[in-house]
């Protein structure tokens, strides 16, 4: 995604670069335009580095690392109290032209969304500089699911999201754009925890809110230089309509996830209808051409049939027809893989390096100024790959499952061979050979994740005792 632009102001704890030197210590002013821009940049890119560093920890599982990072950095969101008017105070007594709503801490001044004062979540005082964006204390808070439980995660968070709705009341006028950020961390949180309803009820949240989050989503691609200056009016509606669909698709695919996950598959179906009519409602403005740019850089619009595609064979792998939704697995991963091709070969988006749309991590918008408050994978191979070998596992063709996983180990161990795969032809290998063969044939395994540097893949998934 490119930079905030005029929506910078959205953020809670955004300020000017100006206005705050880069050390909340330093006493140094930026003096030039070109200053400004470098502290700017300075600071932009060591939050992009903070967030590339957890992502890290996660993909090793190095949960505890990462608990004490967030703490070191002191990025846990401090969340205040509600500032109220003492009733017992001498001075206030007969005074009725108090308004309470009105009534915020002493450094209202300075930053008046900047949490400074305790919670029942978090004890220290906020140190950090109020041009840290919020997204990364969003971030702060989804990590406590890896160390303190997912219940303590979930507590933050939705105290989080009661100030994204209760503005007037919190005193938080401006966090209503974080809203559906938080309800995507919380449906994971969810998730994770086995609270489908919950989860559910979230998603419902999220798509409630989709109107507001599109418009937003709107101006930012009307002020990207691939794009400025030439929609029209009816071109920005067809933008509106094209959004809406893609954003509708990836919903109600999470939906259609929780669903098959809590047994509803009556249900994942009937979702599963709504998912083909806004997909088609994508293919039919993808293919009028009008808007090539926006299907090319906005994964969210690009993956739109892979997801049906993948949809599709969840549904059937729920009903116990493992070799039709193989084939569904089969056609979205070739589809998938012809959809990056041709994003890599596309010039103008290799062009723009402030695009990050083609990655799995949270972009700088995501951090400081969101629009949806959520995406879509950038690439759906790594679950086609692992829907694929459960569906072969399962089908009972041991070798022919065990011949397709290592030839598509071959063509690209970098991106096929998976903590999924890697778990489910291990397993392969200890129904289909004795033991002696087994273990040579899973430390093989073993010794090809090593040589490409495949550290996320854990030590467990080759099920070596």
């Amino acid at each position: 995604a490119g930079s905030s632009g005029d929506s910078s102001a959205n953020s809670p704890t955004k300020v000017s670069a100006a206005a705050v030197p880069l050390s909340s210590s330093s006493s140094t002013q930026a003096s030039s335009p070109n200053e400004i821009d470098e502290i700017q940049k300075l600071r932009r890119e060591t939050c992009e580095l903070i967030v590339l560093r957890f992502i890290a920890h996660l993909k090793l599982r190095r949960y505890v690392d990462l608990g004490k990072e967030v703490n070191m950095l002191g990025l846990m969101p401090i969340l205040p109290d509600r500032q109220r008017v003492d009733d017992d105070s001498p001075e206030d007594k007969g005074d009725d032209d108090v308004d309470t709503a009105t009534i915020i801490n002493e450094n209202s001044d300075d930053n008046p969304l900047s949490w400074r004062e305790g919670s029942i979540h978090s004890t220290d005082k906020d140190t950090l500089p109020p041009w840290i964006p919020y997204g990364l204390r969003i971030l702060a808070a989804q990590q406590l699911q890896y160390n303190d439980g997912s219940s303590k995660a979930l507590d933050v968070l939705l105290d989080m999201r009661d100030r994204t709705v209760r503005t007037e009341y919190w005193n938080t006028g401006g966090m209503e754009v974080w809203k559906s950020t938080i309800d995507n961390a919380i449906v994971n949180a969810c998730i994770r925890m086995k609270e489908w309803r919950l989860a559910l009820y979230h998603v419902e949240q999220m798509i409630g809110g989709l109107e507001e989050c599109v418009q937003r989503e709107v101006l930012w691609w009307c002020r990207q230089e691939s794009v400025v200056g030439s929609l029209g009016e009816e071109k920005r509606c067809q933008l509106r309509e094209l959004i809406t669909s893609a954003a509708y698709v990836e919903l109600l695919s999470r939906q259609i996830l929780i669903l098959l996950q809590s047994g509803a598959i009556k249900a994942a179906e009937t979702v599963q209808g709504d998912v083909r009519l806004h997909a088609s409602k994508v293919e039919g403005i993808v293919l009028a051409g009008a808007l090539s740019c926006i299907h090319r850089e906005f994964a969210l619009v690009r993956q739109v049939p892979v997801r049906q595609m993948v949809n599709d064979g969840l549904i059937l792998f729920a009903q116990s027809d493992f070799e039709l939704a193989a084939k569904h697995f089969r056609d979205a991963m070739e589809l998938q893989q012809s959809l990056t091709a041709a994003s890599n070969n596309d010039s103008s988006t290799l062009m723009n390096t402030d695009d990050l749309s083609s990655t799995i991590y949270p972009s700088w918008k995501d951090l400081d100024s969101p629009t949806l408050g959520f995406g879509a994978d950038p690439s759906l191979a790594v679950e086609c790959i692992n829907n694929l070998s459960l569906c072969l596992l399962y089908s009972g063709k041991m070798r022919s499952a065990v011949h397709e996983m290592e030839s598509l180990i071959r063509k690209d161990p970098c991106e096929h061979l998976t903590e999924g795969l890697a778990f489910n032809l291990c397993t392969l290998y200890e129904l289909g050979s004795d033991g002696e063969e087994c273990t040579k044939r899973k430390k093989r395994l073993q010794r090809v994740a090593k040589r490409f540097f495949l550290h996320d893949i854990g030590v467990e998934s080759f099920r070596l005792n």
